[in-house]
């Protein structure tokens, strides 16, 4: 058994384990698996607690928050899935054979999710989980015997998806690809492939709603981008020189050209750039460069930021 200790006293015990380079990792967290494969730039808060049975991987330039408590027999995050605080993998039958949860790359896990691994829980690229989401591939209690229901089984979710605030999803379901659910719904149905759809019990609202690549309302869209960041830079006192080649689908931001139909920016990134490229990702245009999203803190909040001393 290896035992990989950090500085600030965090450690990983594993029969075999692979780390890569820059992964940082936030004290009182405990990393307990048989296999442990992280990748390169990944960021592990505080107070974090995993048991893999068998093999935790976790992909470049993912980040995990704090407080997060995940028990599974493997556990795979792909790449740049960024993952915050207060999540719990496990719950009730989670020592069971069939507990593997899988979160593929590009993906957002919220704060306050439940993902009960008693059956796997598949979740794809590209898939937005809102807070306090909770997946059940569990769900019993009073006596079958006496004719009170049980439902147990794994939960299948497609690729660009998101499921957003407050929604939960019952056992033995299946999400499409392209689905858009509403916030605070019951899904205790299948969902087909690019619908809309909300409720408590959820319906489909729309068939056949998604992708819609409209290039009128795309080009509307972007042009409305470029203002509002130019309001933000402004703000945020950075000298951005933004403009948009609706032939070409590109965005320049100073020396870097952002190809929207592609999502490859190409030029030298500073910190102006890159605040630009996260305010893009929060908008869903996601250029993925290799590296980590990073914003620019306004002046107003960084200054307060300082240390005490400084302001002596």
């Amino acid at each position: 058994m290896q035992i990989h200790r950090f500085e600030n006293g965090s450690y990983i015990i594993a029969e075999h384990l692979t780390l890569g380079h820059n992964v940082q990792v936030g004290p009182h967290t405990t990393i307990r698996a048989t296999e442990c494969v992280i990748g390169d730039n990944v960021t592990i808060g505080e107070h974090n607690s995993f048991l893999v049975g068998q093999r935790l991987e976790i992909g470049a330039l993912t980040t995990i928050g704090s407080h997060n408590n995940l028990t599974a027999r493997t556990i795979q995050l792909g790449e740049y899935v960024f993952w915050d605080s207060h999540v719990t993998v496990g719950h009730g039958g989670k020592f069971s054979p069939n507990a593997h949860l899988t979160v593929g790359s590009y993906s957002m896990i919220c704060a306050r999710i439940t993902l009960n691994t008693n059956h796997r829980i598949d979740i794809g690229e590209y898939v937005g989980v809102g807070e306090d989401v909770a997946i059940w591939t569990h769900g019993s209690f009073l006596p079958v015997l006496d004719g009170f229901p049980a439902d147990f089984g794994p939960v299948s979710i497609g690729h660009h998806v998101w499921l957003p605030a407050r929604t939960t999803v019952l056992p033995n379901r299946r999400i499409g690809n392209n689905v858009v659910v509403g916030t605070n719904s019951l899904i205790n149905k299948d969902l087909p492939d690019g619908c809309l759809a909300g409720g408590i019990p959820v319906k489909v609202l729309r068939e056949n709603a998604y992708p819609n690549d409209d290039a009128t309302r795309n080009a509307a869209l972007v042009r409305q981008l470029v203002a509002d960041y130019a309001e933000l830079a402004d703000y945020k006192e950075l000298s951005a020189d933004i403009s948009y080649d609706e032939d070409n689908q590109t965005i320049t931001c100073n020396e870097v050209v952002f190809h929207l139909a592609t999502l490859k920016a190409f030029g030298t990134f500073t910190r102006i750039e890159e605040d630009f490229r996260d305010y893009l990702r929060r908008r869903g245009i996601k250029f993925f460069t290799g590296k980590p999203f990073k914003s620019t803190l306004p002046d107003e909040y960084r200054r307060l930021l300082h240390s005490p001393d400084d302001f002596i």
